[in-house]
């Protein structure tokens, strides 16, 4: 840094003096220099410093744009699926040339040497408080050991690099082995967890900081990940279930009744102080004045649509089928006699787009088209939709902020560490999961759908179907068909399931005194063949976080710690060509009747085929970028690139 302004000010005073010497020219002193001494001397500029730090989160490369679309596609959740040149990386067919590899490289370390030069100038400000400098050590070191652990998530070995980089000839240093890696983050981690321990979750009124609650969040990540493939640290498991059950414990932390509200909120750029079920986000805002570029990545991944009065979205990700049939469904036919489904489980048509937009324009929103129910390839996600930001929408930026933890997550991952450290589904693990499946049912809120109607008394004297009327406060859109028989009810068909009913949700039949009452979805718990054993509940664990999770980023890593990335990609192009995400016991898809409306459309088949068929042993890291080969005289590249 010093030496870069050195050579800006002799080459400003070179412009102004072509006629002095050389000698004279390069002895003098610049004089628009401010030292870091100087600059660090105020505690403002040191917080500055840490905001910086801050703020690698949301660069282009990592959560503003290409990590969402690109780095952690393709999987069982999210295709990349657009037309035209197509990124290697989703295909699993990148090499070290490639700029996204590189670019997330480069901005992790950005990152790390940013935390570092706020690290190294703890003590220089004379006026500052113990408490402030010990919260700024304990988010600059856990922000740095958070880089870390994604640098070597995605890339395996590399340079743990602990102090700024000044000069050129500091860039030549040894790969550190990814576990030992893990263990400094680890380490790292658990000393910002005590240097942050009186600033909790209630401290701010907005989660883009890092708390006490969610350095152990995290920590729990670290430790089952570094417990699972490739590094196989088991022991880490314990670690893991201990830092969730802190997390727990603390009481700070909720899952919010309704699934929809949490993303929703992160659209409107709300802070949740209910419930606090988000535990850390990346914060975006747009500046019209300087605006960022696509932050984040709405603008990429959701609903496509060319309306600004919707908020343009590119839709570069298709939804892969075996996300949105994991969802429990309830089929029924219409009263036009059309089957559908609707799902009890109420996280399905939000993270999976029930419609597609056409038309629109900047005024006018575009119309909303329903998908059919046994459409699988096409569909979209809409876990974060822009039509829920504030207005004025801009077209090429949104202000909706990313979580990196949330609290299902950390039940979730205490659920899996509990399992592992046992060998068998605990009681209280099976808890843990039935907590995050009974607010998708609508436990928490007491609304569900309507999945019989029972007749209570059959009546007398019907000679045509009488009117069913179902009324419930906050319930919307159930219908149903009386069956008549000899005079009398003998059944009632649901038509439409409706959502939002109440427990005391009524149901009128018109004439002849036949009663009758409504049968809502169950409670979402998990059934004994999930829970039989071991293996059984880890694979309900892994559609559970499929389910729950799906689009935050975390299923590409998941499936490598559990040792089924490629087998899973593998299965994929498998199931493409059958035309079915449907397998029988031995594993081997279910090839339907006539591949319609299974089988893709509107989308080429390569897209499903071409990971199928690239990805190989080399694709649970990324190739080491090739800059850093070539300026780092002691980089190793990984194997297989």
């Amino acid at each position: 840094m010093k030496k870069r302004f050195l050579i800006l000010t002799i080459a400003a005073v070179a412009a102004i003096s072509p006629l002095q010497s050389c000698k004279k020219l390069l002895e003098t002193e610049p004089t628009d220099f401010i030292s870091p001494d100087e600059f660090f001397s105020s505690k403002e500029n040191l917080k500055a410093a840490l905001t910086g730090a801050y703020s690698s989160l949301k660069n282009n490369a990592l959560y503003g744009d290409n990590y969402q679309h690109l780095i952690t596609a393709t999987t069982d959740e999210l295709v990349y699926a657009t037309s035209g040149n197509v990124p290697k990386i989703p295909w699993y067919n990148a090499t070290a040339a490639d700029a996204q590899v590189a670019s997330v490289w480069s901005t992790l370390y950005t990152g790390i040497d940013r935390a570092n030069v706020v690290l190294v100038h703890l003590n220089t400000p004379a006026k500052i408080e113990e408490s402030e400098k010990r919260h700024i050590e304990g988010e600059a070191r856990f922000l740095r050991a958070y880089y870390y652990f994604m640098l070597t998530q995605w890339y395996g070995d590399v340079p743990l690099r602990l102090k700024p980089t000044l000069s050129p000839g500091e860039t030549n240093m040894a790969f550190t082995p990814s576990k030992a890696v893990y263990d400094w983050v680890i380490d790292e981690m658990t000393a910002a967890e005590g240097l942050l321990n009186d600033q909790k979750a209630t401290a701010f009124d907005y989660t883009e900081r890092v708390t006490q609650t969610a350095v152990q969040a995290v920590l729990a990540r670290v430790c089952l990940y570094a417990a699972g493939e490739p590094v196989n640290d088991t022991r880490r498991y314990a670690d893991a279930a201990k830092w969730a059950r802190e997390v727990v414990n603390s009481g700070l932390h909720k899952l919010n009744p309704d699934y929809t509200q949490i993303f929703k909120m992160q659209c409107k750029d709300q802070y949740d102080a209910a419930y606090k079920e988000s535990i850390w986000e990346v914060g975006f805002n747009v500046n019209t004045g300087t605006p960022e570029q696509s932050s984040p990545g709405q603008v990429r991944v959701g609903i496509p649509t060319s309306s600004d009065a919707a908020g343009k979205n590119d839709g570069r990700l298709f939804v892969y089928p075996r996300l949105y049939r994991t969802y429990e469904s309830f089929a029924f036919t219409t009263a036009a006699n059309a089957p559908s489904d609707a799902s009890p489980d109420q996280r399905r048509d939000w993270c999976v787009a029930p419609f597609k937009y056409s038309g629109g324009d900047a005024t006018t929103p575009p119309a909303q088209n329903a998908v059919a129910y046994n459409l699988y390839y096409t569909r979209y996600p809409g876990k974060w939709r822009r039509s829920e930001e504030n207005e004025p929408r801009v077209a090429t930026q949104s202000p909706t902020n990313y979580p990196i933890v949330r609290y299902a997550d950390v039940l979730l991952m205490l659920a899996e560490a509990e399992n592992e450290l046992n060998g068998f589904p605990t009681p209280e693990a099976i808890g843990l999961v039935n907590q995050v499946r009974g607010r998708a049912y609508g436990n928490l809120t007491g609304r569900k759908i309507i999945t019989g109607i029972e007749v209570t008394s059959p009546g007398a004297g019907y000679t045509t179907a009488p009117a069913v009327t179902i009324t419930g406060e906050g319930g919307t859109g159930a219908t149903a068909l009386a069956i008549v028989s000899g005079g009398s009810i003998t059944g009632i068909r649901v038509t439409n399931p409706g959502k939002g009913y109440p427990a005391n949700t009524t149901v009128t039949i018109a004439g002849g005194g036949a009663s009758a009452r409504v049968i809502l979805n169950g409670d979402g718990a998990l059934s004994a063949e999930q829970t039989a054993g071991k293996e059984a509940f880890l694979k309900a664990i892994q559609d559970e976080r499929l389910m729950e999770l799906n689009g935050e980023f975390l299923r590409k890593q998941d499936l490598k710690r559990w040792g089924i990335l490629q087998t899973t990609i593998k299965q994929m192009g498998i199931e493409v060509i059958a035309g079915s995400s449907d397998l029988k016991p031995d594993g081997t898809p279910v090839v339907p009747a006539a591949k319609t409306p299974f089988a893709p459309s509107n989308v080429t088949v390569t897209h499903y085929t071409n990971p199928a068929n690239n990805i190989s042993d080399k694709d649970y890291t990324l190739a080491i970028p090739q800059k850093e080969l070539l300026y780092n005289d002691q980089a190793k590249q990984n194997p297989g690139y």
